[in-house]
């Protein structure tokens, strides 16, 4: 796991997502251009009040979330 700040607290980064025309949706890490592609039922997984008729949504996830879906990324591509 990576180590992003002292001690146990957590922290979250923004994310950004646009629907795709076939229903997924393209995770945008925010101030980069690295995304993840997820299912309809993977993204409720992370941003769970998302519309059926959405196209755009804007969160936040846990650092261990983005380690997950990103893989390996530094705090510098990040920062």
């Amino acid at each position: 796991m990576i180590n992003w700040i002292n001690g146990s607290e957590l922290k979250t980064f923004s994310v950004r997502g646009k629907k795709t025309a076939v229903g997924h949706w393209n995770l945008y890490l925010e101030g980069t251009e690295r995304f993840v592609t997820l299912s309809p039922d993977q993204i409720k997984q992370y941003i769970p009040y998302l519309g059926i008729r959405q196209r755009y949504c804007y969160g936040e996830l846990l650092d261990v979330e983005i380690e997950h879906l990103y893989g390996g990324m530094s705090k510098e591509e990040i920062a």
